[in-house]
């Protein structure tokens, strides 16, 4: 009896490389969460989340590494900009700090 054959490895291009994003996305939440709103714990731990995503992007580009996750970093960096500070605008104009009402 033959043994029965392994399915084939995915193509590179085909792996899952979202991984950063949902870490990271996750981690913001948890700060959210635990921070209570305070505006100034999510707005440190967005740009603390963002130099650590672009140290990594530059880390792994330096080193010769994989262009989708010079790619994914990048994009987690820009997915907490987004997300991070809107949330952060969102609170303030909700205080009435903004002036925006």
């Amino acid at each position: 009896m033959s043994e029965p054959q392994l399915p084939p490895p995915a193509p590179e291009e085909k792996k899952a490389v979202s991984w950063p994003l949902v870490l990271n996305l996750g981690l913001l939440l948890v700060v959210a969460g635990f921070s209570g709103g305070d505006v100034g714990a999510i707005s440190s731990s967005v740009f603390g989340l963002v130099i650590i995503n672009g140290l990594a992007a530059l880390i792994v580009s330096i080193s010769g590494g994989r262009m989708h996750y010079v790619i994914a970093f990048v994009l987690s960096c820009l997915a907490l900009l987004l997300i991070g500070l809107g949330v952060c605008a969102l609170i303030i104009s909700n205080a009435g700090f903004g002036g925006g009402h």
